[in-house]
């Protein structure tokens, strides 16, 4: 990289035009665009390089050579062109710009660079981010940055932003040269009056509105069509309010583990037992699945499960759809302020939750997660939908488990979390009251997921290998609890938030195929279950998690899910998938006003 920067500096020196100002822009300009190019391909080529050796020559890699090599080439070609054309005064400076220029060609360059911006950034997150839809999107942008993972911050600057930079760089320089100089092209000559003001507010607006319409191109335009401009009836016709269902609790309560699982999907099973995999990355809780617990599946095998939906395909909606029954999306409605957002007082304020439903039932309840809970406004929803004792980063700093200074991946690593959460299942345990503990898992994240130095090679892939390992740590959590006392009475639930993210895990994937979440409910005393070629979402959790803790549902539905351990269909095997998620990504004014700004009261069926 070094050596590139060095050929290019000694091309500048001998070919640049020898006044110092000339020379001194035109070494500025070149190495901006030479580094942001080799930075951008870099990463694109996802080559493996030391920061602390950035400028080291890296010959010993063939694709950075030739990554070094082609953009070293391509601007001395083109640089070389242009020093020509000043040399030979055919290139000639005719026009200084006066204020009112000035702010009209700044407005347009912002113009310009934002249009690129928007195109780059949707390309991002829809290619390099697997399983992106719009609505996800907005979500992402209507949430703070606060406990956000700095590498995805840090890989939006590495991809999106600087190709932006390396698209509009160039069109705005054009610009500036037409607009300032008249230059000759063998026997054709422009002059700078091509380029009025005017003109130039135009190619601003241009570049803007072309580069939206990429963005749209990219991200699909019937999900922004319908996100904004169709509506949906599904919450009138199928939406139950759980405050308005009679709920009868055994004598004895049973506590409730249970375990978000992240982007864990059954996917990650052999072939042989309905995966996606040559080997079985879930040895253990396919196991489990087939022999102890209740695995419901979208097909005959364990390798089914869950099926993902609009406002339940990331995290922290998963979390609120699994809870509460309903998706969660940002308001589609122009105008209308988002009262689900992280930062409103009220988080959600229509929906009725699990947490709010087990707080009235005498039950101490705990979230126990090892990044920060502030982030998508987890600590809110919870606080405020169930009364939840939050024990997340900051507090494993509080209270000395880990030192002040200490952040890997998203916090603190899952090795350290089931540590703390035996001791918080102690705590728990120890009360009279029944409890609820709900924690969440990190390290499957994407990209490629975290692994630590225990962390065993089997498979020649890291992201394999974490999976892998977040089996075995789950296995020896879930064998722990079995040997304690409260076990007897505790339902354990484990479920995958979403499916994975990590946008090139499944590149060789058979398209037929249906990804699907990984769930499994442990110690329910359900003996006949329907829990095969069953078509549900994470909204139909909720109604099953009381069921799993013995609660008899009248109806057996909750918000827009259904209790699977009951004969009820569920929304999607009423209407099929195709038809439920097209509905879920429309706009609905009953949502709107119901859930998100808890306008009056809502209807049940």
């Amino acid at each position: 990289m070094l050596i590139g920067l060095i050929i290019l500096v000694a091309f500048v020196i001998k070919y640049a035009p020898e006044t110092k100002k000339a020379r001194r822009l035109s070494g500025l300009y070149i190495a901006f665009i030479y580094l942001s190019s080799i930075f951008f391909f870099y990463n694109q080529a996802s080559i493996s390089w030391d920061w602390g050796n950035i400028f080291l020559p890296l010959t010993g890699l063939p694709a950075s050579a030739l990554i070094v090599g082609a953009t070293v080439f391509s601007i001395a070609s083109i640089m070389g062109y242009f020093f020509h054309l000043v040399r030979s005064n055919r290139i000639q400076k005719t026009y200084t710009l006066t204020r009112r220029n000035w702010l009209a060609f700044l407005l347009s360059a912002t113009l310009i660079f934002s249009g690129a911006l928007a195109y780059s950034s949707s390309r991002w997150a829809m290619n390099g981010i697997g399983n992106m839809r719009f609505d996800q999107i907005v979500f992402a942008m209507t949430q703070p940055l606060n406990g956000s993972d700095p590498g995805q911050i840090q890989a939006f600057i590495l991809q999106p932003l600087l190709e932006a930079v390396l698209w509009s760089t160039p069109l705005i320089s054009l610009m500036y040269l037409f607009t300032t100089c008249n230059v000759q092209f063998g026997r054709k000559s422009i002059s700078r009056r091509v380029l009025s003001t005017r003109l130039v507010w135009m190619l601003g607006l241009f570049g803007l509105v072309f580069g939206i319409s990429m963005s749209a191109k990219e991200i699909g335009y019937a999900d922004i069509k319908a996100y904004y401009f169709e509506n949906t009836e599904i919450y009138e016709n199928y939406y139950v309010d759980p405050k308005e269902v009679e709920l009868k609790f055994p004598k004895k309560k049973r506590n409730l583990v249970y375990i978000f699982l992240e982007s864990m999907e059954s996917s990650y099973m052999s072939t042989d037992l309905g995966g996606s995999q040559e080997f079985n990355l879930l040895p253990n809780l396919s196991s489990l699945s087939e022999t102890e617990g209740i695995h419901f599946s979208n097909t005959t095998q364990v390798g089914g499960g869950m099926l993902q939906v609009p406002g339940a395909n990331q995290t922290a909606s998963s979390m609120v759809a699994q809870t509460s029954g309903v998706p969660l999306r940002p308001s589609a409605s122009f105008g209308l302020s988002d009262g689900s957002g992280a930062n409103s007082a009220e988080y959600f304020p229509g929906a009725y939750s699990l947490g709010e439903i087990l707080d009235k039932e005498g039950y101490n309840q705990t979230l126990l997660i090892g990044s920060k809970a502030e982030f998508a406004g987890r600590d809110k929803y919870f606080q405020q939908h169930g009364n939840y004792e939050i024990r997340d980063y900051y507090w494993a700093i509080e209270q000395g488990l880990i030192p002040e200074d200490y952040y890997v991946w998203w916090g603190y690593e899952d090795n350290k979390l089931f540590d703390f959460a035996k001791d918080t299942l102690n705590e728990l345990s120890a009360k009279e009251e029944p409890f609820n503990f709900t924690m969440l898992t990190a390290d499957t994240h994407f990209e490629d997921g975290y692994a630590t130095e225990e962390t065993p090679d089997l498979f020649g892939d890291q992201y394999s290998n974490v999976i892998h390992e977040s089996d075995r740590q789950l296995m020896a959590f879930l064998s722990w609890m079995k040997e304690q006392p409260f076990y007897e009475n505790t339902t354990v639930i484990l479920c995958g938030d979403h499916l994975t993210m990590d946008s090139d895990f499944f590149d060789d994937l058979d398209p037929e195929y249906q990804r699907s979440v990984f769930n499994l409910f442990l110690n329910t005393n359900k003996k006949t279950v329907n829990n095969q070629n069953r078509q549900f979402s994470a909204m139909d959790m909720f109604p099953t998690t009381l069921s799993a803790l013995g609660v008899k549902i009248s109806g057996n539905r909750l918000g827009l899910g259904t209790n699977l351990f009951s004969k009820e269909p569920t929304i999607i095997e009423k209407l099929g998938y195709d038809t439920f998620e097209s509905e879920l990504m429309k706009r609905s004014k009953f949502y709107d006003e119901k859930l998100i700004m808890n306008e009056g009261t809502t209807e049940s069926e």
